[in-house]
């Protein structure tokens, strides 16, 4: 099982969905970077950012900073971040813990590790999984906020309606709570937006900056597909639409338009890095589907009645972002653009 991300900027996650708790190891991290607990708060905070439509397992992630930092400084040694889980109810999920769920990891981890850790809702491929990946975003925003990179994120899209104001939003979200009602949930759509990333990140074939973001996007649960720039709409233009043209502004050579989101040849070009993310919605949902027991090998329903998301695609905005600081912390330090000796002169205090 793969639960590290990173060449030297490496971050590995650990725990399950109903243990006592989950956490992550950012090994890496330059010394004398200015975190305060409140930075990491802050992240985790935007753990459920619709209460409406989030899961209803709310928990203050309290956590802990076992090792590399003191006196709100990184020491350059292992940082090891612990949350703790205080909500779960592992009962929920005796009612079909030989069930596979459609849509889930059950059958696959059975298949491959002999169980799906049903008891412990879902374990390792459970959304809640990615709370670790929240806070292991915030030493790394930290980092990029010292060379004035930021990234944001927004839903774009929500149970089919597409979002560019909050009376969208609010419509969205009024159509995916009716849709609840019947027992079902729904997907979306997440913008990613990465401001002044400078030119030159990223390599050229194996190394392309999108395709690595790309792997780190897809390693989202729910998150099916990755778009950078026009994307897929980038198959029914004409080159002379789709190409972004050179001009010159102030001495600086710029893009008029940005249909290749911020990225030619796996390079950075300057302009805002822009990605789009398709969530599906939630497998587990409360209404009758087919499945089968494993345990007895035999034909069945089941029907999943727990605190389950009506829809996730606002949780996976955060994430999203916290995944692409930790890629382009670890991208620019191996580029040379994020030296760890520049960090005790440039971060904020």
């Amino acid at each position: 099982m793969s639960n590290s991300i990173g060449r030297l900027f490496v971050v590995t996650t650990w725990g399950e969905s109903h243990g006592k708790c989950l956490g992550a190891v950012i090994d890496g991290c330059p010394a004398n970077l200015h975190l305060t607990p409140e930075d990491i708060e802050r992240e985790l905070a935007r753990d459920i950012p619709d209460i409406e439509l989030g899961t209803k397992r709310h928990e203050p992630n309290k956590f802990e900073i076992l090792s590399g930092w003191q006196k709100n400084r990184t020491l350059g040694t292992p940082i090891c971040l612990i949350i703790h889980n205080t909500d779960y109810k592992s009962i929920d999920y005796k009612q079909f813990q030989n069930l596979i769920r459609p849509g889930h990891a059950d059958y696959t981890y059975v298949e491959k590790y002999g169980h799906s850790n049903l008891i412990k809702g879902g374990g390792r491929a459970s959304g809640r999984e990615c709370i670790a990946r929240l806070a292991a975003g915030a030493v790394a925003k930290k980092v990029l906020s010292c060379f004035d990179i930021s990234i944001e994120s927004k839903v774009v899209e929500m149970a089919g309606i597409p979002i560019s104001s909050k009376e969208d939003y609010q419509k969205a979200k009024e159509k995916a709570l009716l849709e609840a009602k019947d027992g079902e949930s729904t997907g979306g759509i997440v913008e990613l937006r990465v401001k002044n990333l400078s030119t030159g990140a990223g390599s050229p074939i194996f190394g392309k900056l999108d395709a690595v973001l790309a792997s780190g996007l897809m390693s989202i649960g729910g998150v099916k597909g990755v778009e950078v720039g026009a994307g897929f709409s980038a198959a029914k233009m004409k080159g002379s639409v789709c190409n972004d043209e050179f001009y010159l502004d102030q001495g600086k050579i710029r893009c008029r338009t940005n249909n290749a989101g911020g990225l030619l040849s796996g390079i950075s070009t300057g302009e805002d890095l822009v990605i789009a993310l398709a969530v599906k919605p939630t497998p587990a949902i409360p209404r009758q589907q087919k499945t089968v027991n494993i345990k007895e090998m035999k034909e069945t329903t089941i029907e999943c009645i727990g605190r389950f998301d009506i829809n996730f695609t606002p949780r996976v905005a955060p994430i999203a972002e916290a995944m692409a600081a930790i890629i382009l912390v670890d991208e620019l330090i191996c580029s040379g653009y994020i030296h760890p000796s520049k960090i005790s002169t440039l971060t904020k205090i």
